[in-house]
């Protein structure tokens, strides 16, 4: 089975565990790759975005790899960010990604300093010609620079680029795929929760995705089956369902990114600790009281 193969399905892209000191827990992160795929996944994604990738150093970043390889086991197929800011430090990630276990490397362009459509194109066909590992590339709102179609179709000629992941909107999603060369073998993935069904309904081909890939990995995958299968409004009906609680622990919160709440599930959970890098804030002890009540509202446990 190929690469692409192995892609089309839901990938959980893991939080990263840490100590309440901010150093790594492996324990917390073996628990995690443990409990996600004991739900049905057979992808493992570390060092993203929802992993907080750029708060770790090159020898914590091998240590995440190797902790979440060790976990998962040979057969699962294990993706890391390698995210950075030059062509070089991403190739050095790279190295060090598959010497620590993983299949497949992610990655953004460079961000710090703004780049040109120029830039864009050399740092990536750099990355292919001498990249240690087949990668994804990521177009994330987080990041300042986006991959034009035009260019996209460009770099998915390169054997080396397996395909790109798309985190955004319905209406950029259609115009990318409207606008890339259907004769280029690639895979196009999304990392947005809340255009989770709708992207199906475009022709995504598969998912990475955060919040859900942590706390809701058997719902996830639920909604992936009954639409492959047919079963459409179904799978409508429970994608609804993981939106409307998703939005109310997102939204209803004081904390600016997802992962906070996310984290909290987790260690209500038993699974890993509530921690974040600093200076990011931990969920409160008066807001693990909240979450508590909104998974009894919506009826969600491990």
């Amino acid at each position: 089975m190929t690469i692409q193969e192995r892609l089309k399905c839901v990938t959980p892209a893991l939080a990263t565990p840490l100590k309440k000191d901010g150093t790594f827990d492996p324990e917390g992160m073996t628990k995690l790759v443990k409990y996600v795929m004991s739900k049905g996944m057979t992808n493992i994604f570390v060092l993203g975005y929802a992993g907080e990738v750029l708060a770790f150093s090159r020898e914590e970043r091998k240590a995440i790899i190797k902790t979440a390889r060790e976990a998962a086991g040979p057969d699962a197929l294990l993706i890391a960010g390698v995210m950075d800011d030059s062509t070089r430090l991403i190739l050095q990630h790279m190295e060090d990604a598959k010497e620590s276990g993983a299949d497949v490397a992610l990655t953004t362009p460079t961000d710090f300093v703004h780049c040109t459509e120029s830039d864009l194109e050399s740092c990536f066909l750099r990355l292919a010609d001498e990249a240690a590992l087949p990668f994804i590339i990521y177009n994330c709102p987080e990041n300042q620079h986006y991959i034009e179609p035009e260019l996209m179709n460009k770099l998915l000629k390169k054997d080396k680029i397996v395909g790109f992941k798309e985190t955004s909107n319905a209406a950029k999603i259609q115009q990318m795929l409207l606008n890339l060369d259907k004769d280029t073998d690639f895979i196009m993935m999304s990392g947005e929760e809340f255009v989770y069904y709708p992207a199906m309904a475009l022709g995504v081909d598969a998912f990475i995705m955060g919040g859900p890939g942590n706390i809701l990995p058997a719902q996830s995958i639920e909604i992936w089956e009954d639409y492959k299968a047919g079963k459409h409004l179904e799978a409508r009906d429970k994608y609804m369902n993981m939106i409307a609680f998703l939005s109310e622990l997102y939204f209803g919160l004081p904390y600016p990114t997802m992962m906070p709440q996310i984290k909290a599930v987790l260690e209500l959970w038993g699974i890993c600790g509530r921690w974040m890098t600093h200076p990011t804030a931990a969920v409160s002890d008066e807001h693990m009281e909240v979450i508590q009540k909104l998974l009894d509202k919506y009826q969600i446990t491990p």
